[in-house]
């Protein structure tokens, strides 16, 4: 399929990389949050989170629409039988599924560029057919985080998909649970009792597993400098000999709107997804094997501090 790209209007000169204008090889270099599209509020506030954490970390935003093969493959079977809003129930057929699915591509585009427009970064648009999940997890490169959704599919399936992305193609992922609410996500308020019959607004903190590891703490300083570009606050979860199970305990005591680990940390296939849940926020994954890509950014703002 043809990409569709586009670059979202600022109000400041475009940096390195980002912008119609900018050289491929710039664009090749620069870092992208893969999501997958769809025209469900489910789908919308994972896309929203993308493109506020695409901003935070200088990143493209590649929004990828899957025409899922389970459903084409069931225009060829005999049986199968859909039920229009009028009752009347007829064959599956193939066109009008097909006509049916790029409508919802389009709309999604649309979607896409309109949210990429207002948090200011450069987008691109793809349609791929194949099983959603292995779908986003196949356009990823060791560069990029892909952005899952728990409701796409089971524990396992997600699981099965966070281990290809994570450790096949060293990518990075964004995973969001089932039941996060776009008030829940990266960036959210959450409630606290400030005096007696006073409620205050806390903004919720960005959060890392350190295991004490030289991985555990490459990964803790890129989450403080997140959160220091995001102008949130940090926190730091000590996880030295704790398993997944003590994790996932200690996780919702952070009260994070986003939380940090190292995906070599997830053991079972399920794991992730059980986290993400137990958390009540989204994880980012960083990809196995390798140090997180927020080297560039702390280095950056060592730069800029130097100067003041």
């Amino acid at each position: 399929m043809v990409e569709k790209k586009g670059a979202a209007p600022r109000p400041v000169p475009p940096r390195k990389g980002e912008g119609a204008t900018a050289s491929g090889e710039a664009r090749k270099a620069q870092s992208r949050i893969v999501v997958g599209l769809d025209t469900n509020s489910v789908a919308r506030e994972a896309l929203s989170l993308a493109a506020r954490l695409a901003a935070s970390v200088d990143a493209r935003l590649k929004g990828v629409f899957v025409e899922d093969e389970n459903l084409l493959s069931l225009c060829g079977l005999p049986f199968a039988r859909e039920i229009s809003f009028s009752g009347e129930v007829r064959q599956i057929d193939h066109e009008r599924m097909l006509r049916a699915m790029r409508a919802q591509a389009e709309t999604a585009r649309r979607v896409l560029q309109r949210i990429a427009s207002e948090a200011h970064v450069d987008w691109s648009f793809d349609v791929a057919r194949g099983r959603p999940l292995e779908s986003l997890a196949a356009c990823a490169t060791s560069e990029d985080t892909v952005v899952f959704r728990s409701p796409e599919g089971t524990a396992r399936e997600i699981g099965r998909a966070v281990r290809s992305a994570t450790h096949e193609m060293r990518a990075d992922v964004l995973l969001v649970a089932r039941g996060v609410g776009a008030g829940d996500l990266f960036g959210g308020t959450s409630s606290r009792v400030a005096a007696p019959g006073v409620v205050a607004q806390v903004a919720r903190p960005i959060a890392a597993a350190d295991d004490g590891s030289s991985a555990g703490q490459a990964c803790s300083a890129f989450a403080e400098t997140l959160a220091a570009r995001s102008g949130l606050p940090f926190y730091r979860l000590a996880l030295v000999g704790r398993d997944m199970a003590e994790i996932a305990a200690a996780a919702p005591r952070a009260n994070a709107g986003l939380i940090l680990i190292n995906a070599e940390r997830l053991g079972s296939d399920e794991d992730a997804a059980r986290l993400s849940a137990a958390a009540g926020c989204p994880l980012l994954l960083l990809g196995a094997g390798r140090e997180p890509r927020g080297s560039t950014i702390t280095t950056e703002n060592q730069h800029r501090e130097n100067e003041r």
